[in-house]
C-alpha cells in the first residue's frame, strides 16, 4: 500500500465403509462463528477455547481455519498445519457480531501461534479481493483485546497478507518467523506483516519476502507495514528490529521493504502527535525493479518509507538497485526509488542508515 502525500475441534466421518464402500474419510464441517465480515457469519473449521498441539487443519470450504472468539485463550503450536481457509487461517479477535459497530460480543483474548504452519490461505484462485490472511488478531471495540505472541511460523501462500494485528486493542509480539508473499503479482497488493489502526507490538528476527506488486491503481506492496491516521487511530511506539527484509533473490524483493505510514485526518500529511515508531538494524534488499503505480502514473519503490511524526530510522543495511537512492525523486520515471524516503515526515530521524549496490 502507498500513500505518499496524497479450537472446539469439529469434524464429520463419512462412514462409507459401514455401506461396503472406502474406508472411512474425515470431512471437515465449516461452523458458524458469529465473526460478521463483508456481511457474512464466517465459518471456521475449528472454534477453539484452549491448546492446540500438531494438529492438521484442512480448512478447505469454510472462511477461517482456527478461530479464537471473544474470551478465550490458548496456543496454537507444535508443527500444526493450517491451510485451505479463504479469508484467514487463523484468527484471533477479542470481539464478534458486527465488529464494526461493536454490537457483538466482547472479551479478553489471548492466543500465541508458535512453530506451526499456515499456507494456502485465499481464494481458488488467488484474486483481488482485500482477504486472504494467514495469521489475524483485532481488537477495536472498548472492552476488546487480543494479545499473544506469534512466532516461529512459516507463513505463505497468502493473498491479502501474512501476519495482521489491528485495532487499538490488539497487542503483539511477532518474532523469528518466515513471511513468504507471491513475488511480484499484478492482481493485489500483498502486505507481509502489518500492525496497524493503533495496534501496538514488537515486529523482530523474522524473514519477510516477495511483497511486489505490479498492477495498476496506485499502490504499492510493503514487506513490514505500519498503518495508522486518515481518521483512524494513529498507530505509535512499534519497534521493527532485526529483520531480514527481501534478499538478493530476484523474486523476493518488497516494493517498500518497512512503511511507517501514519497520516493526519485528511490522509495527505503527516500527523502532527508523535508517532515514535522505530526501524533499527534491519537487513532490506531489492535487486529488482517491478512497481508501475504506487506513485500514480509511475512507480514507487523504497527501502523505508515515512510519513510519521518522530520516528527513528537508524543504522539499517538497504541495498539493491530497487532502492537506489539517486532516483529518490517523484517525478522520476518510470518509478522512483529510494533508500529511506521521509520527506512526507514529520521530524524523522533518520541515522546511520547504509545504501548501495
Amino acid at each position: 500500500m502507498k500513500k505518499k502525500l496524497a479450537v472446539s475441534l469439529v469434524t464429520g466421518i463419512a462412514l462409507a465403509s459401514a455401506l461396503g464402500a472406502s474406508p472411512a474419510v474425515a470431512v471437515t464441517i465449516c461452523k458458524p462463528t458469529g465473526f460478521i465480515r463483508d456481511g457474512m457469519n464466517l465459518t471456521a473449521a475449528v472454534i477453539a477455547d484452549g491448546d492446540i498441539s500438531g494438529q492438521t487443519i484442512n480448512a478447505t470450504g469454510c472462511n477461517i481455519g482456527i478461530y479464537y472468539g471473544p474470551g478465550t485463550s490458548g496456543t496454537v503450536e507444535g508443527s500444526s498445519n493450517v491451510y485451505g481457509a479463504n479469508y484467514f487461517g487463523i484468527v484471533a479477535t477479542g470481539e464478534d457480531g458486527d465488529v464494526d459497530q461493536c454490537l457483538g460480543h466482547l472479551g479478553t483474548t489471548s492466543v500465541d501461534v508458535t512453530n506451526s504452519n499456515i499456507h494456502n490461505i485465499g481464494e481458488k484462485p488467488f484474486n483481488g479481493t482485500q482477504h486472504g490472511v494467514g495469521v489475524y488478531y483485532r481488537a477495536f471495540c472498548d472492552g476488546a483485546s487480543a494479545t499473544g505472541a506469534i512466532s516461529g511460523n512459516a507463513v505463505s501462500l497468502y493473498q491479502k497478507g501474512g501476519i495482521v494485528a489491528n485495532g487499538p486493542n490488539a497487542a503483539v509480539s511477532i518474532s523469528g518467523n518466515t513471511v513468504t508473499g507471491s513475488g511480484p503479482v499484478i492482481y493485489i497488493a500483498q502486505n507481509g506483516i502489518q500492525i496497524g489502526f493503533g495496534g501496538d507490538g514488537m515486529i523482530m528476527r523474522n524473514q519477510v519476502t516477495g511483497h511486489s506488486y505490479t498492477g495498476p491503481n496506485g499502490a504499492s506492496s510493503a514487506g513490514i507495514l505500519i498503518f495508522g491516521g486518515c481518521g483512524n487511530e494513529l498507530t505509535t511506539g512499534v519497534r521493527i528490529v532485526k529483520n531480514v527484509v527481501g534478499s538478493t533473490t530476484p523474486a523476493d524483493g518488497n516494493d517498500m521493504g518497512v512503511a511507517l505510514a501514519n497520516y493526519d485526518p485528511t490522509c495527505t500529511m503527516a500527523p502532527t502527535t508523535a508517532t515514535n515508531n522505530k526501524a533499527i538494524n534491519n537487513t532490506i534488499t531489492n535487486t529488482e525493479l517491478t512497481n508501475n503505480s504506487g506513485n500514480g502514473a509511475t512507480g514507487y519503490q523504497a527501502g523505508v518509507y515515512d510519513s510519521g511524526n518522530n520516528d527513528k530510522v537508524i543504522n539499517n543495511d538497504i541495498s539493491g538497485v530497487g532502492y537506489d537512492p539517486s532516483k529518490c525523486n517523484a517525478l522520476a520515471v518510470p518509478r522512483e526509488t529510494c533508500a529511506v524516503d521521509s520527506s512526507p515526515g514529520l521530524l524523522v530521524k533518520n541515522h546511520a542508515n547504509s545504501s548501495g549496490p
